[in-house]
């Protein structure tokens, strides 16, 4: 009985500290006012030099067991731009029959996903023992958040626990008990239920809301500024939002991106490139040339469109026949056998191909060739 009403009390004296101190200070990055100029201490989207994000209250609100509602608000530039969401959190974290007050400003993209944080100075973040996070333990906390298919999404918190102890407490909940190894390496060590509660703060159904919020709110320029974001999802969501017109428009942009590219995002903009971009020799030249380095995947989607291909591709296809799999050479034969006449620099190639003595399907480039004479 003790405990509880110790660990009750502490929880009281830290919201009076933090509601009626007077000297409080907010850091720069934190936006406590309603103008930020510095980038979130740990950030995933690029921050260009003199932005400037005005806050502006939304409807849309988060909910948090210990202290209610705590608001979203959206974050604009000076062209009135939606930018980013945040809140400022404040909630308490009770593990051990201890209770602390976690305070902590989330950032999240148009679409939901994770952005960022900024700790607050004078309510560090604390592991057990009242021992204050280190530059390293915020580090680790912000590459768990970046894992939106985390092992906490599936599991409560007992859970994760080895042989875990549950106290009563006057309505305090404590645990006890060693992290489970599943999950211990990606924890900070000593804060498991600092981890749990912010990662769920991240990543529950606010996420929903904050996507059908920008949604309702779409725009061409929106996309646009999201298209040449460093942030995948932005990516991924901008190719498969953008019309033909716009494919051809930012053609630079979508190469550069096609470049840098994942396999998955790349199979997204070869199947919507639209047919004026497979007409036109030198907008489709360039994505030509990724063809030895890109996966095997996205060369057989290539290959689909081997018909609209220049004498200029062809013949750079013929001196890659080594990466090619069976089925894909012979696609690539295949379209030669129905030219009346193949360029000299290709039969050379082909020749080297089949004379190797080191390839597999060199056979086919041979009965392709001798079927030729």
């Amino acid at each position: 009985m003790k405990i509880g009403i110790k660990s009750v009390i502490l929880f009281l004296v830290i919201i009076s500290l933090e509601l009626f101190n007077p000297i409080y200070a907010f850091p720069n990055n934190v936006v406590q006012d309603d103008i930020s100029e510095n980038e979130p201490e740990f950030f995933v989207l690029a921050w260009k030099e003199g932005t400037i994000l005005a806050k502006k209250e939304t409807s849309m609100y988060i909910e948090v067991d210990s202290l209610g509602r705590q608001n979203i608000n959206i974050l604009v530039n000076k062209k009135q731009e939606p930018v980013l969401f945040t809140s400022n959190i404040s909630t308490s974290v009770c593990a051990d029959g201890e209770c602390r007050l976690m305070k902590i400003q989330l950032y999240w993209t148009l679409l939901g996903g994770y952005a960022g944080f900024d700790p607050y100075p004078g309510f560090p973040l604390t592991k057990h023992e009242h021992d204050e996070f280190l530059n390293a333990d915020y580090l680790k906390l912000h590459q768990l958040l970046l894992d939106n298919k985390s092992i906490l999404k599936q599991r409560k918190i007992d859970e994760l626990i080895d042989k875990p102890k549950q106290l009563d407490l006057n309505g305090v909940d404590g645990l006890s008990g060693a992290t489970i190894a599943e999950v211990k390496e990606t924890v900070v060590a000593g804060a498991l239920y600092s981890c749990y509660v912010a990662w769920h703060l991240v990543h529950g159904v606010i996420k929903v809301k904050l996507k059908a919020y920008t949604l309702s709110k779409l725009n061409d320029e929106m996309v646009i500024n999201m298209l040449y974001s460093n942030n995948l999802d932005y990516q991924m969501f901008c190719l498969n939002s953008i019309d033909e017109l716009q494919y051809t428009e930012h053609h630079d942009r979508i190469m550069e991106i096609f470049d840098s590219g994942i396999p998955l995002v790349r199979s997204v903009i070869i199947k919507n490139f639209a047919e004026n971009f497979w007409n036109s020799p030198e907008l489709q030249k360039p994505i030509w040339n990724y063809f030895s380095t890109i996966d095997v995947n996205n060369r057989s989607l290539l290959l689909n469109h081997l018909d609209k291909a220049s004498n200029e591709i062809l013949e750079g296809l013929s001196s890659e026949l080594k990466v090619m799999t069976k089925n894909q050479l012979k696609i690539y034969l295949l379209n030669l056998e129905n030219k009346i006449s193949i360029d000299a620099a290709i039969i050379r190639n082909l020749r080297k191909f089949s004379e190797a003595n080191k390839y597999t399907y060199a056979y086919l480039v041979q009965n392709f060739l001798e079927d030729r004479e």
